[in-house]
């Protein structure tokens, strides 16, 4: 008997980061998946719940329902698992509703435990109570990394050794177009540019801020994108640099050009459970530098530089290498591109809903039936996955 599904669609009410960016393409992914016909016996099985204020999101194959009175919290916990009875639910974005057990949960990282400083009290405080409850009672807990998988089990004190990992795509980027406008609006046109992408104390802005001045590079930018909300986030310190630019938030196609032009994305992160931007900026043809954080350097591997995320003196090295050495920049290029290939959102989608398969007591022949031909298109990094991680949860 195949599943009926309810996809927690809370996400569409927030603001887009990292987990709800997770989710959009997911979502657009399954629904492609039941287009291209290797999920076809899926298509009107699978639903998508969302406040009453949630915006547009058009699928050729998932409905929208628009259900209840609230949008935060008490819709979550109370008002999407009354709508969504009897179905499998499919929770993105780290938190779902406790009283259910018959649901499965992407548990992105361990970041408000790890680095509690970073966030607010209010989100410390949800996410501390629900988080475990959640890993414990929902019959599937997935994360998005293998660090993220054991940061989970060191801070929730949660059995991880049957949690699946389905990790990130980054071809999203791709398939939007590339907007150069926002290099002149910046006054870019013509310029060198460093980017780094994302508003929090975790990113590591001040080491990256004192690593360019420190390079100095008199003619070159470093550009910072991103909106920091004050909810979730403290307030960022102090960032002092001559060449700093501050854009603010940029759509998609905005953020792709940017990587294009970009002589490098640089990303000295604390913390990390997988490391979107990055990702995004390979897929683009963009360089990149990270810190040796174990989730990027997961992600990366030797196509980014590396370097210790408090090591300034390092880190403005690598800045100059990449400013000064055309040909180590093109080389970091083609391994970036190879790199990404390898991280598609059709891998992601199949692993989750192959564990939707698996957990809702599908039979193995079932799921083979329903996905002949998931294993050729899956990439070398998550077709090791599939077939290991449907058997994982119960």
């Amino acid at each position: 008997m195949l599943p009926q599904i309810a996809i927690n669609g809370r996400f569409l009410t927030q603001r887009m980061v990292g987990v709800q960016r997770f989710a959009i393409e997911v979502v657009k992914a399954i629904d492609a998946l039941i287009e291209d016909g290797e999920y076809a016996s899926l298509a009107g099985r699978i639903e998508l719940f969302a406040p009453a204020s949630a915006r547009d999101f058009p699928l050729r194959h998932i409905p929208v329902r628009r259900c209840g009175f609230g949008s935060g919290y008490l819709w979550e916990q109370v008002e999407f698992p009354v709508h969504a009875r009897g179905r499998l639910l499919l929770n993105l974005c780290v938190l779902g509703p406790i009283v259910v057990r018959n649901q499965i949960v992407v548990v992105h990282d361990a970041t408000v435990r790890a680095r509690p400083a970073t966030f607010s009290r209010r989100f410390r405080a949800a996410y501390d109570f629900l988080i475990p409850q959640l890993c414990r009672r929902a019959r599937c807990a997935v994360t998005v990394s293998e660090f993220s998988r054991r940061e989970i089990g060191r801070w929730y004190g949660v059995d991880v050794s049957r949690m699946p990992v389905c990790f990130e795509g980054g071809d999203h980027i791709a398939a939007v177009p590339s907007d150069r406008s926002i290099i002149d609006r910046l006054g870019l046109a013509g310029r060198k540019f460093f980017l780094a992408v994302g508003m929090s104390t975790n990113k590591n802005f001040e080491a990256l801020s004192a690593a360019f001045a420190r390079a100095a590079l008199p003619q070159t930018q470093l550009v910072l994108t991103g909106s920091h909300d004050a909810k979730v986030n403290r307030p960022l310190g102090a960032l002092a640099s001559n060449g700093l630019l501050h854009a603010g938030y940029v759509s998609d196609p905005q953020l792709r050009a940017l990587y294009e032009a970009a002589l490098a994305l640089v990303f000295p992160s604390h913390y990390e459970g997988f490391g979107l931007p990055p990702l995004e900026a390979m897929t683009s043809g963009c360089p990149v530098i990270i810190s040796k954080q174990p989730a990027l350097v997961e992600i990366c591997g030797d196509a980014a530089l590396q370097c210790d995320a408090n090591d300034v003196a390092e880190l403005s090295r690598l800045l100059r290498l990449v400013h000064d050495e055309p040909d180590r920049r093109a080389a970091m290029i083609a391994a970036g591109r190879a790199r990404a290939a390898r991280f598609p959102w059709g891998s992601t989608a199949r692993i989750l809903l192959d564990l939707c398969l698996s957990t809702s007591d599908a039979t193995a022949p079932a799921r083979a039936a329903i996905a002949p031909g998931r294993a050729a298109h899956a990439p070398a990094m998550t077709s090791e996955l599939t077939e290991r991680d449907t058997a994982l949860c119960d």
